[in-house]
């Protein structure tokens, strides 16, 4: 074999082996990206995408999914909008769910449970962006639905697009004209004096609340002198009632006592006057006899007074028979 011709053959094999180790390479460094499944979806961006390239990655809770393939502008001319349609491919595989691989129906079910892509800064020194996906549970489903050809992922705004919506939203035209009538105004009242009128007026306002305030002061003072006096007075009073308590309550004692011995006499002496005036008590009995003897006596004394009338010399001669008779 001539020199020559093994110059060659070293050359084509030194080419083999670096298109080898290069092919060694991208699969080492880029993690089985080339031979794993993957799934194209695309995503939509009102506002300015400046910053993000082919190749960019998408990422979910800082774990990347995939990488940007294509950018590109798309303009509906009914409603004259324009905005980007960002496409990427998603390694699936790095997506488990209760510990297997999500099927092919995930992106849809996280889609209705808030799913979401969002531009991202990489560096602010580089200005360089990614696409973040994250769940965005209360944020409305926004779909364009310009091509049934990928699945499509809903957008939101950035915070920076947010703020700047809201600055455009704003009338700054109004508001500086708005400022500018103010400041006439004020100028006017200036000129006018009125400026100068209300500051007297407050001033007199708070020397008429500084008088009044030193007024409530002193009748602060004067209640507060006549509370502690009412106070004293009252602290006496309590001590002079917890001294003399146990006597009024002896002396109450005492008199209660009198008073439920005043009751048992006067009970047995209603008893002894029950007991007197019965149908069988000696006393109503004696009386009964007393009354009746009073009677016979009533009687003799009525016929000697009826004898006397008729025979008045009877005191001296007797009664005679035939008066009897």
């Amino acid at each position: 074999m001539s020199p020559k011709k093994n110059r060659s053959l070293a050359i084509g094999a030194f080419i083999a082996g670096a298109i080898l180790l290069v092919f060694i390479a991208l699969l080492f460094f880029s993690g089985g990206r080339f031979f794993a499944d993957k799934k194209r979806v695309v995503m939509y961006f009102e506002g300015s995408v400046q910053g993000l390239q082919v190749g960019a990655p998408v990422k979910l809770k800082g774990v990347v999914l995939g990488e940007i393939i294509d950018i590109s502008i798309n303009f509906e001319r009914d409603n004259k909008a324009v905005f980007t349609a960002v496409t990427a491919d998603l390694v699936m595989k790095r997506i488990n769910s209760n510990g297997a691989n999500v099927e092919e129906d995930f992106l849809k079910d996280a889609i209705n449970a808030g799913l979401r892509a969002q531009l991202n800064f990489q560096s602010f020194l580089t200005g360089l962006l990614y696409v973040e996906l994250d769940f965005y549970p209360d944020s409305d489903l926004r779909l364009y639905a310009v091509q049934d050809e990928y699945q499509e992922i809903p957008t939101i705004a950035t915070s920076f697009e947010e703020i700047s919506r809201t600055f455009q939203e704003l009338d700054l035209k109004g508001l500086v004209h708005n400022v500018n009538n103010l400041i006439e105004q004020v100028s006017t009242m200036v000129a006018d004096g009125q400026v100068a009128e209300t500051l007297s007026s407050f001033n007199r306002l708070a020397t008429s609340l500084e008088k009044t305030s030193g007024n409530a002061d002193r009748e602060i003072e004067r209640l507060s002198a006549k509370l502690d006096e009412t106070l004293t007075e009252l602290n006496t009073l309590i001590q002079q009632l917890n001294t003399q308590t146990p006597a009024m309550m002896e002396s109450m004692r005492g008199s209660l006592e009198e008073l439920n011995r005043s009751m048992q006499s006067f009970e047995q002496a209603a008893a002894n006057i029950e007991h007197a005036f019965s149908e069988d008590a000696p006393l109503l009995h004696q009386l009964t006899r007393t009354l009746e003897d009073m009677s016979r006596s009533s009687r003799a004394f009525r016929s000697l007074s009826e004898t006397l009338e008729q025979q008045p010399e009877a005191l001296l001669r007797g009664r005679s028979v035939m008066a009897e008779e």
